[in-house]
């Protein structure tokens, strides 16, 4: 009797945690879904409010998609102040295990306000990545489930070949703008507010200005490393593997990669502050799932702020990140050749960091980042007025 006793508290908070964690997932989803539809009704500014409230509910609901399938959800949309749009969502979770002591459900909410600016004006938004072929089908692709938290970021794509752009359910852009060069776009995801078609999207900024790099002879060649690894700047030649689980880190310089496949397995965490990947030629780097990658670039110095780059004329070839275990980059990746693929990243956060590669893939990832120092200013809008951005 006193073991069934202490049973019902035991199970009571096991219950609490899972059932919060699942509340917590929701939450994050509902978050991002007012964000954009908050961009929505500051978009329609001109509109009534009834019916931006309608534009913001249908917004939130095309946004959560099956994941609110059945529950309860409210969404509002208020202008506190003249020029401020403000969209609320609550979401009523039953829960499962708590039901045993009556708490059949958890409440959880999300905000967002967004207010109008003008293009071109003097702000913090930038391109913080940019894809720069206009010929290839898609020049983005984004799989189910990408979600991408860069409010302060624009996304410009210069396809204009068919499709210029490929969006699939699940998927959730809170940018400043999503600008696609093209015309022709499949979009599987519902509304997606920050996109825009048949807009000017900014040319390679960086194309022959980056610092040329002298490749000298080989000074680290064909390794095959296990356990804790501290590695130093060099020129590295031939095939690198990274086997079992371990821990690499990069002491701070100039990485240059000549005829390199670098292959690090799952398990392994990479470390490295104040350095530069330089791919002399279509050196390959493969961060497989489970990896954990930590990489930030100098603050000073020949290589200030470049993470990775690459000279201008290489020809096209792949180049893989995959997720997971959680990365965190920092500074200019330029890699004008590669056609990128992210995939899979369960947390991929970054306090600075500017994207430019040939074409890129998303697949299923949550992303947080903004400019890095190399920021790159937007070409401007397609119609020259009055753009919407989330404010706190």
């Amino acid at each position: 009797m006193i073991f069934a006793l202490a049973a019902v508290p035991v199970m009571a908070s096991i219950g609490a945690a899972l059932d919060l964690a699942s509340a917590s997932m929701l939450k994050s989803r509902l978050q991002h879904a007012v964000d954009e539809a908050a961009l929505v009704a500051a978009r329609n500014a001109s509109l009534t409010q009834a019916a931006r409230q309608q534009l913001a509910q249908s917004s939130v609901i095309t946004n959560m998609g099956s994941a609110a399938s059945g529950l309860s959800l409210t969404v509002s949309e208020t202008e506190p102040s003249a020029g401020l749009y403000q969209v609320n969502g609550a979401l009523v979770v039953p829960t499962t295990v708590m039901r045993i002591v009556n708490i059949n459900s958890t409440t959880v909410s999300a905000k967002a306000a967004a207010s109008l600016g003008t293009a071109g004006a003097a702000s913090s938004n930038s391109v913080c990545l940019l894809a720069l072929s206009t010929t290839a089908s898609p020049g983005l692709l984004a799989n189910s489930s990408v979600v991408i938290d860069a409010p302060t970021c624009e996304i410009d794509v210069a396809s204009k070949g068919w499709p210029a752009a490929t969006f699939n359910g699940g998927d959730s852009f809170s940018v400043s703008k999503l600008c696609v060069a093209g015309t022709q776009i499949l979009n599987n995801a519902g509304s997606i507010p920050a996109l825009s078609t048949g807009c000017p999207v900014v040319s390679d900024p960086f194309a022959g200005k980056l610092p040329a790099v002298s490749v000298g002879a080989c000074t680290v060649s064909n390794q095959n490393y296990s356990g804790n690894v501290t590695l130093n700047p060099g020129v590295y030649c031939g095939g690198f593997n990274f086997n079992g689980s371990g821990t690499v880190t990069f002491n701070p310089g100039l990485y240059v990669f000549k005829g390199v496949g670098w292959n690090m397995n799952s398990g392994w965490t990479m470390n490295g502050n104040g350095v530069t990947f330089y791919f002399a030629d279509s050196s390959y780097m493969q961060i497989n799932s489970g990896v954990t990658a930590n990489l930030t670039a100098p603050t000073s110095g020949t290589y200030a702020n470049i993470l990775m780059y690459e000279p201008v004329g290489l020809a096209q070839s792949g180049f893989t990140i995959n997720g997971q275990a959680g990365h965190s980059f920092q500074g200019l990746i330029y890699l004008p050749s590669r056609n990128i693929t992210f995939n899979s990243m369960s947390n991929v956060t970054s306090d600075a960091l500017t994207i430019v590669v040939n074409s890129v893939i998303l697949n299923t990832l949550n992303w947080s980042f903004k400019s890095s120092a190399y920021s790159i200013a937007g070409a401007g809008g397609s119609s020259g007025g009055a753009v919407p951005r989330l404010v706190n």
